[in-house]
């Protein structure tokens, strides 16, 4: 199944989605999972829809998601998977751990298992592929492209499922 897909089906069998972007601005590509918020927030809108800039501490909004009471919860992180820059993938949850996520104060495996007993929700990660993760470059046009094409999706997503 391709990401469009999988993005559509998961956002139609699910009411209320939270996506939560994870990421330094200060990183180059590590800005990726930020960047896809501040396209969302240009290209979707929805009560049921909640938006969350984590950048590097998203364990900081743990109370946030588990007040809104998502019954899915998307984050979206740059992930060394070792692919081309600008690659997406889904991630399998249970393997997050074995893959280098950007630098964040809480290990995301620490995180996952905190929301999932707290939150209760589904949550699906989605790593995109890093050109570089240096201090002060601009984000690749590989990762920019891709967070672009991922926000589309996205908001076609929930244009579709949340008339």
């Amino acid at each position: 199944m391709n990401l469009a897909s999988f993005i559509t089906e998961k956002t139609a069998a699910h009411k209320k989605i939270a996506v939560l972007g994870v990421g330094s601005v200060l990183r180059s590509d590590d800005a990726a999972g930020m960047y896809l918020i501040e396209k969302l927030q240009e290209l979707a809108n929805s009560e049921n829809l909640l938006l969350i800039a984590g950048s590097t501490a998203p364990e900081n909004f743990t109370g946030v998601i588990k007040d809104f009471d998502p019954d899915i919860l998307f984050i979206v992180d740059a992930a060394k998977m070792g692919l081309e820059p600008g690659e997406i993938r889904v991630l399998d949850t249970d393997d997050a751990g074995g893959l280098s996520f950007s630098t964040h104060m809480l290990p995301l495996p620490v995180m996952l298992r905190f929301l999932q007993r707290e939150a209760g929700c589904e949550i699906v990660c989605i790593g995109i592929q890093p050109q570089s993760t240096e201090f002060g470059s601009e984000m690749s046009e590989a990762v920019k492209s891709a967070v672009e094409s991922l926000a589309q999706t996205f908001a076609q997503s929930f244009r579709k499922n949340n008339p």
